[in-house]
């Protein structure tokens, strides 16, 4: 994935309620991670996502994540190079080993019940 793949969607509504300010982009790496780029809003709407000079905020969700989450990591006032650099980032985060358990018991066992 790259910044120019990146699709944008309209976000953050004016006071009117009708007109949107700025725009939104989210990436899911196959492992399940996600990054959400905003481009910084000004006084004005933003006419496109990617106009010469945008900035943007972005933040990285956990593949474990839940509605309530707090991104893992966020960068705040990047240009599109460093989104770019984000993605690398992202798409190279691996998911945690799991942890092989195994349990020994060292009681005897008790008698077996007994049936009536």
């Amino acid at each position: 994935m790259t910044f120019a793949e990146l699709t944008w969607n309209p976000d953050n509504l004016a006071a009117d309620g009708v007109t949107h300010m700025g725009w939104q982009a989210q990436y899911e790496t196959d492992k399940g991670y996600i990054l959400v780029v905003n481009a910084v809003l000004g006084e004005d709407a933003l006419a496109s996502a990617t106009e010469a000079g945008q900035l943007y905020n972005c933040s990285t969700y956990s593949w474990d994540r839940d509605e309530n989450s707090t991104p893992l990591s966020s960068e705040d006032g990047v240009d599109a190079t460093r989104v770019e650099a984000i993605i690398t980032e992202v798409e190279a985060l691996t998911l945690p080993e799991v942890e092989e358990t195994t349990t020994t018991t060292t009681e005897a066992p008790g008698p077996a019940p007994q049936w009536d």
